[in-house]
């Protein structure tokens, strides 16, 4: 079930330091990707990017992309989430289903 906090968009604004995202898929682990962020890289992940991969930015001793060494420094990254459905201004309050 996906979380409830969060909708079915993140947009990443990443900034200063280069860095290498990956994608794993959550049910197949040996399907993976990794994407190239540079200084001012806008990311969106919704639909499957979203609920069907993890993501990580990853350790510098790991960041490399192909076979280019991207070294990891100082990084700072603006993180914007959609709220869920129904959550937003003018819908009727959701309750947290009885447990």
């Amino acid at each position: 079930m996906p979380p409830q906090f969060c909708g079915a968009t993140i947009a990443g604004l990443s900034l200063l330091s280069p860095s290498v995202m990956r994608l794993v898929h959550t049910q197949e682990p040996g399907e993976w990707l990794e994407l190239l962020l540079e200084p001012g890289s806008l990311y969106i992940l919704r639909d499957s990017a979203r609920y069907d991969f993890s993501h990580e930015i990853l350790r510098d001793e790991e960041s490399y992309f192909g076979e280019r060494r991207v070294p990891r420094g100082r990084r700072i990254s603006v993180i914007c989430r959609s709220l869920p459905a129904g959550m937003g201004p003018g819908d009727p309050p959701q309750l947290p289903p009885a447990g």
